[in-house]
């Protein structure tokens, strides 16, 4: 046995060897291990394991069971387990480490220096400690590995008070915020931290511990800080005032939104469900998520919160990491293997990625489905049914919204509730109505409408409120000020005085106007950041002193403006944030943004906050930069639309600074990142690629920097070309090609744009030397614009062009799909399979197009290709023909032509116009051919022109048709189409024993 295995049992169970893991293991053997690991020396006879373990089996098949997963383990450490007919024990054995022995070996070496009052006793403790990383083998809810848990649980905590007592202030503090992470309701810990924090001088730290102990304790148990806690408080403040706004009363009403998704949580349980909670602002939607999260923790299950905020400079799929970081799911996530871990790396840490995402993103655009799968896998890695929750979904960017669409189809049958809410009145701006339309379309999205309150239910409200019944009079006048919205009526009656009807904007004022001056300006500045905080931000950013800042936060806790939500501070409602925003005048919105911006910079906080918040405080040089770093990070996560509108506003505000060459200089490295995400995002033949191509050829021309220009040449040729414009395609070609003379490194994609554009002008000598070129000469990672390998790319399409002349294609069509295979590359070999199956349609072999076209289109299902799956649709209805295959046909030319991808439109015409033939609709063919001649002569698209005529010429009287023949003969032989040439020759010999008539 190897001298390096480590034995993992705390978080987890894992087993590695060498530094990597052993593999997996059925989940059964892995919990035999840990009940053994967990009763060291102590034989256990096989009965009492087999029973154990196996209740539902009878005697013997529970011992057969047993010697099953017996044998997966016997391997791994022969060492030490001891195993005899009748028992099984476990030795510790050097060159083993566990874990949990490590962590209790470490725990009594600290409780006897602790007794001994000893000088390192406390660093003994802090050792101990932080051996004890998670609790012992989560997941499993046998009687005796909840036993073990709870001994190993109980035994931190008391570490971690033992500890406290002997340590140093700094040392105690950190002991106890990890005693109050095991014991989150237990409030002698909240009280010794907020005690020892406050000797410390850290006022701010004293009150957010006290503000998480009410949230705790009001949020889980629905009740109030004990007097003992309220007293430790009073002391860290001046004044000992009750917070005003503790507990709020609890829900009212919603007996039938509360019961529509317990039943979707109900049916969750046997497969994926995603429920959109919709209202107006301050319905209680946030409320309800409430209480559905305590219904899923009641009943065993696993709850993972996020929200969304207004603000832009959140960071794309901020949701999903932050649910990533739930307990559940970051244990799940680091028990994924690693293909799948590095993935999920991307988003959230979980280990050490082999290479850069953002560097591989950039090229290979098509694995944005691997990584919305690696999330997805760690997210059901969780082994008890799931609720991910999401507040504001009104606010998701898209690249999250498209993940959870992945998700809710990726997860079919898993025990997984997805549950968001949204604002009604916002959601129809936000761009997310269509793409949760599609899903509803798809039956994959459920909607629960949350309306008002009756009037019943808003005086059960108002009387919840005020702690008495209300009048009638005055239910009355609730009713009519509030028409039923919860928040409206909370906050009209939370303050002291008579009732009266205002708009809710005047409620919101008039409870900020009751506050402190200073309060004001802070709550002011807290509006600005437009999120989440901490205290130590606003102290840096409002440059006020810790003992200041603890007490405006209080006051504006206690005045119900400000909660706390886990380590952080946020607006009890984001209508309280509007308000408190829109009260700044636009001139000290500036000094606020301006301050905020310096203050997150020292603090190395998120490019895209800090972008921002320089953006809006009118200083674009500062902006630049960290716009920059945080499309470079969308980009890595395959957030593509958000990396455009990221670098858009790179864009916009160098548009505003003098022409001087760094501008162009800077506009030029802000095109060439940004052209990747857009070709992802909006394909080959978008106009704003279009346009950023355009620019980048131009400023690499004007900067004189021939590699640019050729490259910008490149992706000009392929935009072009896609949308049609043959003849302007190849003219970038040219340029390119002369260019490549000075960048060697781009001469084989050089040649291959040329050759291309050649083929499709019917330049078919021409191209078959270039092809030939552009594969001697690309590198073996030599990449086009639009993310493909040139040496796959460029054989694929000779093929077409050594068909066209006469020649065997196979070679070269064979050789792409090998290459594609062998370098493992999805797209290259979606292409590969591309023109291989248009390569067989033009040989007439029907049978080697068949498995083509069916690994061709589950690739690009798989990898959401587009525009080849669009390839494949057309083939595939001209395959299968009749009514059927003509209607899929067309389909999927109508695809191509909404997309502007007009390359090879005579083809695609060609094929629809013979299945029309062959369904004898000849009128429909005639005119189908009609419009196919008309696009390859408006297009320059002329490779095909010869049998688009030998076509209309089988449908034309016998003197019409020797003309069309002969003008498809002059075409082909002008092209040095050997192959088409001979078929028109054969035609017109023909026409002598044909009939006068069509």
């Amino acid at each position: 046995m190897r001298s390096d295995t480590t034995i993992t049992l705390l978080g987890g169970v894992e087993i590695t060897r060498a530094g990597s893991s052993a593999g997996p293991l059925p989940v059964r053997a892995l919990h035999l291990l840990a009940y053994l690991v967990a009763h060291p020396d102590v034989p256990q006879p096989r009965a009492h394991l087999a029973g154990l373990f196996w209740p539902g089996s009878d005697d013997a098949q529970a011992r057969t069971n047993l010697r099953r997963e017996l044998h997966h383990l016997r391997g791994l450490v022969p060492d030490c387990l001891e195993v005899d007919a009748r028992t099984l024990t476990w030795h510790d054995r050097p060159g083993v480490t566990v874990d949990v022995r490590a962590f209790q070996t470490a725990r009594d070496e600290a409780l006897r220096a602790l007794a001994e009052h000893g000088p390192r006793a406390a660093s003994y403790a802090q050792n101990a400690v932080r051996l004890y990383r998670e609790p012992f083998l989560p997941g499993c809810y046998d009687d005796w590995a909840l036993r073990v848990r709870e001994e190993l649980h109980l035994a931190c905590v008391e570490l971690c008070d033992r500890g406290a007592e002997q340590a140093e202030p700094a040392d105690a503090i950190r002991l106890l915020r990890r005693r109050i992470g095991l014991e989150p309701y237990d409030e002698p810990g909240y009280r010794r931290l907020m005690s020892l924090q406050r000797t410390a001088g850290d006022r701010a730290g004293a009150l957010a511990t006290y503000h998480a102990c009410v949230a705790a304790l009001e949020q889980e148990l629905g009740v109030e800080p004990s007097p003992e806690t309220r007293r430790e408080r009073d002391a860290l403040l001046a004044d000992g005032d009750e917070p005003l706004a503790a507990g709020r009363p609890g829900l009212v009403g919603r007996a039938r939104e509360r019961a529509l998704l317990r039943r979707e949580w109900a049916g969750a349980r046997t497969g994926c469900r995603f429920v959109l909670v919709r209202g107006e602002a301050g319905a209680g939607k946030t409320r309800l998520l409430g209480d559905l999260a305590a219904t899923v923790c009641a009943e065993g299950g696993v709850v993972a919160t996020a929200r969304c905020f207004a603000t832009s400079g959140s960071l794309p799929m901020a949701p999903v990491a932050e649910w990533l970081r739930s307990p559940h799911l970051r244990q799940a996530a680091r028990n994924l293997p690693a293909v799948w871990r590095e993935e999920v790396h991307r988003l959230v840490p979980v280990g050490s990625p082999t290479d850069s995402p953002a560097e591989r993103a950039k090229v290979d655009a098509w694995q944005r489905l691997r990584f919305f799968e690696g999330l997805a896998r760690a997210v059901l890695a969780v082994d008890r049914p799931l609720l991910l929750s999401l507040d504001d979904l009104q606010w998701c960017d898209k690249a999250t919204l498209a993940w959870l669409a992945f998700l809710r189809s990726y997860a079919r049958d898993a025990p997984l509730l997805m549950v968001a809410t949204a604002r009604d009145e916002e959601l129809a701006g936000s761009g997310l109505a269509e793409p949760l339309q599609t899903m509803r379309a798809a039956r994959q999205l459920t909607d629960v409408d949350v309306d008002a309150l009756s009037a019943d239910e808003t005086a059960l409200l108002a009387a919840g409120v005020l702690g008495r019944p209300l009048q009638a009079e005055e239910q009355a006048l609730v009713w009519s000020a509030s028409a039923g919205n919860p928040f409206y009526v909370i906050e009209a009656l939370a303050e002291p005085g008579p009732i009266q009807a205002a708009n809710l904007r005047g409620v919101l004022s008039s409870r900020l106007s009751r506050v402190s001056e200073p309060a004001r300006r802070l709550a002011a500045l807290a509006s600005a950041l437009g999120r989440d905080f901490g205290l130590d931000l606003l102290g840096e950013a409002a440059d006020l002193d810790d003992d200041t800042v603890v007490g405006l936060v209080d006051e504006l806790w206690r005045r119900g403006i400000l909660e706390h939500r886990g380590s952080r501070y946020d607006f009890a409602h984001d209508l309280l944030r509007e308000a408190t925003y829109d009260a700044v005048t636009p001139a000290q919105r500036w000094l606020l943004h301006r301050r905020l911006a310096q203050a997150l910079e020292k603090r190395g906080s998120e490019p895209a906050e800090l972008a921002e918040q320089y953006d809006r405080s009118g200083q674009p040089d500062q902006a630049l930069p960290f716009y920059d770093q945080a499309a470079r990070a969308a980009t890595a996560v395959f957030a593509h639309q958000e990396a455009y509108r990221l670098w858009r506003r790179c864009l916009d505000l160098l548009e505003a600074m003098p022409e001087t060459r760094e501008r162009q200089e800077r506009e030029l490295a802000v095109l060439q990142q940004m052209m990747p995400p857009v070709n992802a995002w909006r394909g080959y033949a978008s106009r704003t690629l279009e346009a950023c191509e355009r620019r980048a050829a131009e400023l690499g021309q004007r900067l004189g920097l021939p590699e640019v220009q050729a490259s910008a040449c490149i992706a000009m040729f392929s935009t072009t070309f896609v949308q049609g414009h043959t003849a302007e395609a190849h003219r970038w070609a040219e340029r390119a090609l002369t260019l490549a003379e000075r960048s060697p490194e781009l001469a084989g994609q050089a040649h291959m744009t040329y050759a291309g554009a050649g083929a499709s002008l019917g330049l078919l000598t021409a191209a078959d030397r270039h092809f030939a070129l552009a594969c001697e000469l690309c590198g073996d990672s030599d990449s086009l614009p639009i993310g493909t390998r040139t040496r796959v790319h460029a054989r694929s399409w000779w093929a077409h062009a050594r068909w066209l002349l006469g020649e065997d294609p196979l070679p070269q069509c064979q050789e792409a799909l090998e290459v594609a295979r062998a370098i493992d590359h999805p797209y290259s070999l979606a292409v590969a399979l591309s023109y291989a199956a248009i390569t067989h349609q033009l040989r007439g072999d029907p049978a080697a197009l068949e498995p083509v076209l069916e690994e061709l289109t589950g690739l690009c299902e798989r990898f959401g290709f587009a525009y080849y799956r669009q390839w494949a649709v057309v083939l595939r209805g001209w395959l299968r023909g009749g009514a059927e295959g003509l209607g899929t046909a067309r389909r999927g030319v109508a695809d191509l032509e909404a997309e502007g991808s007009f390359a090879r439109m005579p083809y695609w015409l060609w094929l629809v116009a013979d299945l029309q033939r062959r369904d004898g609709h000849l009128a429909g063919a005639a005119a189908t051919l009609g419009a196919a001649e008309a696009v390859a002569v408006s297009n320059d698209d002329v490779w095909w022109l010869p049998e688009v005529l030998r076509a209309q010429a089988a449908l034309q009287p016998a003197a019409q048709a020797a003309g069309t023949l002969a003008r498809a003969a002059e075409v082909a032989a002008g092209q040095s189409s050997a192959r088409l040439l001979t078929r028109c020759r054969e035609d017109l010999a023909g026409l002598s024993v044909r009939p006068g008539g069509s």
